[in-house]
This record gives structure tokens, C-alpha cells and sequence, in this order.
């Protein structure tokens, strides 16, 4: 494998609660249980490609405070480039994770330092943005800097994975810019402006957005699998059959898992058919980064249940 990729996003120290259901309005709900993790989309994105192998570069911000010590240090721990991690005086970013006994999740995050993020810090890893570079993006950061990222990798000739999420409203110019838009079923229907009520549906629009934004657009639909489209050529992904305990992380895994077959020249089937696998690992466990798989797993995992 060629190249490497660099990540500029968000990183959030995430509590997880699990619990049988959601609160009430006005009601004190007590959880089964708490657990503290590493997370925040672009953190999780560039655990998961080191994982896989990949030489990964990670630029964002964290507070000067206990939590953000721990993110670089969870982040280290799995072999991804921290030098590009800048202390901020803002606290560090946070979510507040609710999982369901079917694997759901309901999260709400703090901008905290990610807001921080500003265009010199895409100035400072210009330098790693190549040709054999994949820059990994998404919406946790202040819309100017993504623009600006965008710009910058375009002029380099840097791939651009975009992962648009959370979803906000966004320059359609620089998402015709990049060369892979990846978002989840909401997030589909918030760009297309349609309900996706089923798997043809989601076909149609696929096929339509993918068109008018002149790239690759995948969308991610959880239980019912993903889609991508370049041009003509579609391609659709069931999901596997594996018992979901947590689905936290899992969108950022198949991120880390297209990455990767970038990277290492697959078709767009087989990207496909890859990052599925990553994902159906991580949702087995819980937390984030510490249940995304390492490339031995992916490849076990891969050649014993991909169809």
C-alpha cells in the first residue's frame, strides 16, 4: 500500500450510557450503565485507518485539560501522527452517548475546542497533501476551515473523502470539489431533500445526487446496508447478519474503511464490500475506537463472511 492519510477534525471524550430507553420530557431516567471512551468523528476516522495499517496524520484541537490529554494519548495508543494536535483554551469537545439494547444511538456533542480549528492549521499539514494522499473531512469543524481544506487538497491533488456529518447546510461548489461524499440514511435525506423510505428510493436519489455532484456518493443505511455511485456504476451492499451491540463509531469505521481501499486501488464494489466489513466488526463492541478492527481482523472477517 501506497500514500497515507491525513484527518482534520473533531475530537470528542465521549460518555456512553446505556440504557433500555430514552428519558421523558421532565423525566430522570436512570441508565444501566457509563463508560468514557475517545471519540468525536475525526478522531475515530483516523483511529480506525491506523488500525487498517495506514500511515495516518491526525489535525484538530483539544483543550489544555484532563480530557484532552487523554485523546492524544488514546490516539498515540493506536499509532496515529498527533504532531498536528494543538492545544486550545477552550475545553476539550464532548459527547453524551445514549445506546439502546438494539444498538441505537442518540448523541449529543459540545463544539468546544473543535470550534477552535482554524485555516492556519490547514496551512500547517499542507505539506503532507499529495497525490498519494487521502485527506479525511467531516462536519464537527467550522464550515470555513472544511472550505479552505477543501481548496488546499484540491490544489494538491489530494483525494477528498468528505464524510458530511453531522448535516448542515453546505457550499455544493466544494462538495463538487471533493471526490468522495459519504453520508448516512438522515443525513441523505437532508441533502436530497427526500424521505428515503426504502432501499429503491434510496437508489434513485443515490443515483441522482450522485450525478449532480459529478463524484462518487455513497450512502450508508444501517441495517439495510450501503450504496455507492460513480457515473453509471452503481453498487449495493447488504449488511451482515452480526449481533450490533453499540453502533457508535461504526459510520466512522466504513470512513476508515474506504480509506483504506483507496489507497490500495479496489474497485468501487470492493470498497464497498471492505468498509461493510469494518463496520459489522465495530458495531460487535462497545465504544468507538476501541472496538474498530485492525486489518487482520477486517481481512479474517472478510474472506469468512463477504458474499
Amino acid at each position: 500500500m501506497d500514500g497515507k492519510v491525513v484527518v482534520i477534525g473533531s475530537l470528542n471524550y465521549d460518555i456512553i450510557l446505556k440504557t433500555d430507553r430514552m428519558p421523558l420530557k421532565g423525566e430522570t431516567h436512570s441508565a444501566e450503565s457509563a463508560d468514557c471512551c475517545c471519540g468525536g468523528k475525526g478522531g475515530n476516522q483516523a483511529v480506525q485507518c491506523a488500525k487498517l495499517g495506514i500511515p495516518t496524520y491526525m489535525s484538530g484541537h483539544v483543550g489544555n485539560d484532563c480530557n484532552g490529554d487523554i485523546l492524544i494519548q488514546g490516539l498515540k495508543a493506536y499509532g496515529v501522527d498527533t504532531t498536528y494536535v494543538k492545544r486550545a483554551s477552550a475545553a476539550s469537545g464532548m459527547g453524551i452517548v445514549h445506546t439502546l439494547q438494539d444498538g441505537s444511538v442518540f448523541a449529543t456533542i459540545t463544539r468546544g475546542a473543535n470550534h477552535t480549528i482554524e485555516t492556519k492549521d490547514v496551512d500547517e499539514i499542507a505539506h503532507l497533501l499529495d497525490g498519494q494522499t487521502v485527506l479525511v473531512l467531516q462536519m464537527e469543524i467550522p464550515k470555513q476551515v472544511l472550505e479552505y481544506a477543501i481548496k488546499t487538497a484540491a490544489k494538491a491533488r489530494c483525494t477528498i473523502l468528505f464524510n458530511m456529518a453531522p448535516a448542515m447546510e453546505f457550499d455544493e461548489t466544494y462538495m463538487k470539489m471533493c471526490h468522495y461524499l459519504i453520508m448516512n440514511e438522515v443525513e441523505a435525506q437532508f441533502y436530497t431533500g427526500k424521505e428515503l423510505t426504502s432501499v429503491p428510493v434510496a437508489k434513485s436519489e443515490l443515483i441522482a445526487f450522485a450525478r449532480e455532484m459529478g463524484n462518487t456518493c455513497i450512502f450508508t443505511l444501517g441495517k439495510q446496508g450501503a450504496m455507492a455511485c460513480r457515473d453509471h456504476e452503481f453498487h449495493y451492499k447488504e449488511s451482515f447478519s452480526v449481533k450490533a451491540v453499540e453502533t457508535t463509531g461504526a459510520g466512522d469505521s466504513f470512513v476508515g474503511g474506504l480509506a483504506y481501499g483507496i489507497l490500495n486501488h479496489m474497485d468501487l464494489g470492493s470498497m464497498l464490500d471492505f468498509a461493510t466489513c469494518c463496520s459489522a466488526l465495530t458495531v460487535q463492541n462497545t465504544g468507538a475506537q476501541g472496538s474498530m478492527p485492525d486489518i487482520r481482523a477486517v481481512l479474517e472477517f472478510c474472506s469468512r463472511y463477504s458474499k
